[in-house]
């Protein structure tokens, strides 16, 4: 027997709406004992009638006024879930969504594990597999990249892939089990060369999606942003500045900050971990040494420095060039302070940097914030990929085990077709491959793998 599920779909804390999800064949039932026109039950035919319309109505439970509500009800099969389906909007109150939620086990509907709702409608035929997986994705994207990615899959770009295969695999086994069958007779078959080249296609169809993946994953991880220089010229005030509050501590002793510190931000949704480090100068004080030393190994290996200087301050630039020089190529020069800058300073001076050290160069002012939108800019075109987020796809891990698994086997089969071996040796590698596709769409019969795929899923998914 399938158990009528209920759960809270929105967000946990205070909010202006709060939505409360019943799926199962209790649903009208427990709508009908909770649900009050002008102190009047909604009945059954009066719901049914209104499918996919909203019903404002009284939530009362033991005679007691919860909420006024809008309810929302999904006849099955034409439901998320595939089963009947309601909806409670009430007030975002979390003390008042978990009494009415209360009242809706009490009446009938038993507490929804992690992704259920959404595993119902896999169960169900409302979506294959990989939709449902895409779904976990969506909710939990952390960049403007992955958010599309996984929009891309929940419309079936997997799905269409997985099922192209599944076709090309199938014709190729039909096409050497009617070589094998009917081998007496005298009927025509593809060239081995044919059947070959099909091969290598398809092959080459699973090396690009596992390619393409890779560099989806690699689009979607967050860059390393270090904010390098020496004591005072303003990397703690540029942070505090980027991240919107007070990070760093700023002073004007050199020295302030002896170790590096990490914070993570979204930049128009490319997801960033900025690192205010260290001033870099010679120093006897072994503590601020080795922060220092850590703070070097952060800018070697970032995806970017944004290497500041103080134009308060005279400087030579030949000095600057043989203690930063090595780490300019690639970099964003921030020249900080120009609203108190020397008199010595020349911008013009500095701008041949670009081109010498393939550097952008940035005047700012942390104070005045002078020059922050520019420096936001750059720091944009630096990150951003030049593909788009189209020309990639993104598989979850457990699809792409089961693509390279197919691409393994086609491998095989291919070396087999090569040495000469007979069909009924070679096809047995597609019927492997076959079966690998079967369980990326979604023929999955194991409750255990079901399990944990859905076990990522909030609650009220």
């Amino acid at each position: 027997m399938i158990d009528t599920i209920a759960a809270l779909s929105t967000a946990q804390g205070p909010g202006a709406i709060g939505i409360l999800r019943v799926s199962g064949k209790e649903t009208l039932p427990i709508a009908t004992s909770l649900l009050f026109k002008n102190n009047t039950p909604l009945t059954e035919d009066y719901i049914r009638s209104n499918h996919r319309s909203a019903i404002f109505c009284d939530f009362i439970y033991l005679e007691k006024p919860i909420d006024q509500i809008v309810f929302l009800f999904f006849q099955g099969p034409n439901s998320y879930t595939g089963e009947d389906l309601g909806e409670f909007h009430l007030h975002g109150n979390p003390i008042l969504l978990k009494k009415a939620l209360q009242a809706i086990f009490a009446t009938g509907a038993r507490p929804a594990v992690q992704g259920e709702f959404t595993k119902r409608s896999f169960l169900n035929g409302k979506s294959s597999l990989t939709q449902a997986e895409a779904i976990g994705r969506l909710i939990e994207s952390r960049s403007r990249y992955e958010l599309e990615l996984a929009q891309k899959n929940v419309f079936g770009e997997i799905s269409q892939l997985s099922s192209k295969i599944r076709s090309d695999l199938i014709s190729l086994k039909a096409e050497c089990e009617a070589e094998i069958d009917f081998s007496t007779e005298d009927l025509t078959y593809e060239s081995l060369s044919q059947r070959k080249n099909r091969m290598i296609s398809l092959n080459d169809l699973c090396k690009k999606l596992l390619l393409n993946s890779e560099r989806a994953e690699t689009l979607i991880l967050q860059s390393t942003v270090v904010l390098y220089g020496a004591p005072n010229t303003g990397k703690s005030s540029l942070m505090n500045l980027l991240i919107g509050r007070d990070r760093s501590i700023i002073s004007d002793l050199p020295g302030t900050t002896r170790d590096y510190i990490a914070e993570e931000i979204s930049l128009d949704g490319i997801p960033i971990r900025l690192v205010d480090t260290a001033g870099i100068r010679a120093t006897s004080d072994s503590i601020e040494r080795m922060g220092i030393e850590r703070s070097e190994r952060e800018a070697d290996s970032a995806n970017l420095r944004l290497i500041l200087i103080d134009v308060s301050e005279p400087i030579q630039k030949s000095e600057f060039l043989n203690a930063y020089g090595a780490r300019l190529t690639g970099s964003i020069l921030v020249a900080n302070k120009i609203d108190i800058a020397h008199p010595t300073w020349k911008t013009e001076d500095w701008k041949d940097l670009d081109s010498k050290y393939q550097c952008e160069f940035v005047s700012v002012s942390c104070k005045s914030k002078e020059g922050i939108e520019e420096l936001l800019l750059k720091l944009k075109e630096k990150l951003s990929e030049t593909e788009a987020a189209d020309d990639f796809i993104l598989l979850e891990e457990r699809q792409a085990f089961h693509i390279q698994a197919i691409h393994k086997h086609l491998t095989e089969a291919i070396t087999l077709l090569e040495s000469q071996a007979p069909a009924e040796i070679y096809i047995q590698e597609i019927n492997y491959a076959l079966k690998e596709i079967g369980e990326v769409n979604g023929r999955v019969e194991n409750e255990e793998i079901l399990g944990r795929i859905f076990s990522k899923f909030c609650v009220g998914k």
